[in-house]
């Protein structure tokens, strides 16, 4: 492996679950994060950047600049700019729509059934059934589709619960609709801002999840670290044709300072 100059850690089943840091998780990034850049990438868009900004500042997590978070949120966001769209179904918890209003006024987040042009599928973990009706409405009469990422499930203390890649399950059986664009791991886009300052093979990403950390590295072609402390357990690993770089317990059994470059 080629010397590693920037670091992109998942969050949840990673470094934490449940907002509860693994073991060392928060003193090994401090001091990885003294040689190479450190940045954050995530799938989880129940909660506002602000939150997870927060978040990570209460954990004693190294956060040099606030662009070090990469979100979904903000590329899916960066898109509904581009393509000039006002009329937008965000499917969210209340916290996202509000920082979706401040960044954007121009935006109506519920807009009517006739006037809407797109349906956005967050992380909803506060719905209730009209929502899920409302969203199946606005399909059937023909509204563009895109969720924020498509994991199955979300990682949690009690076990995982049913993340979008279920909720789309769901809308396609009751409307025959599947997303145009989703945005989140494994989208190698994600990796975009990383990749203007440094080649893939420069990056290590770590994560804990075959379909979407490990998946979203060997798209990317950067490195692959995978810890066995979220979903993913050796048996997982046993068939793959291709193996992740680096296998770990959990992110503070992984020997950093032999992979980074230093100056």
């Amino acid at each position: 492996m080629s010397k590693i100059r920037a670091l992109v850690f998942d969050l949840d089943g990673t470094l934490y679950l449940s907002g509860k840091p693994y073991p060392k998780a928060v003193e090994t990034v401090t001091e990885v994060s003294k040689h190479v850049p450190v940045y954050y990438l995530s799938n989880n868009t129940s909660k506002s950047l602000v939150f997870y900004t927060n978040r990570l500042l209460r954990m004693g997590l190294p956060l040099q600049e606030k662009d070090r978070i990469l979100s979904a949120m903000t590329f899916a966001l960066a898109s509904i700019r581009e393509r000039c769209l006002k009329n937008v179904f965000l499917f969210a918890n209340p916290e996202v729509v509000e920082w979706f209003a401040a960044e954007d006024s121009m935006l109506n987040l519920r807009p009517s059934k006739e006037e809407t042009e797109l349906v956005l599928v967050a992380y909803h973990s506060s719905f209730d059934y009209r929502e899920l009706c409302e969203v199946a409405w606005r399909l059937e009469r023909g509204a563009d589709f895109w969720v924020t990422h498509a994991d199955f499930v979300c990682p949690d203390e009690n076990g995982p619960v049913p993340d979008i890649g279920s909720f789309m399950a769901l809308f396609k059986m009751a409307t025959g609709r599947e997303p145009s664009r989703i945005f989140g791991k494994p989208n190698p886009e994600m990796l975009s801002p990383i990749f203007k300052h440094y080649k893939p093979e420069e990056v290590l990403f770590v994560g804990d999840r075959l379909y979407t950390d490990f998946e979203l590295a060997c798209r990317a072609g950067c490195h692959f670290a995978l810890v066995l402390c979220g979903e993913t357990k050796m048996a997982d690993v046993k068939n793959l044709a291709r193996k992740p770089d680096i296998i770990a317990e959990q992110v503070s059994d992984i020997d950093f300072q032999s992979l980074i470059e230093t100056d």
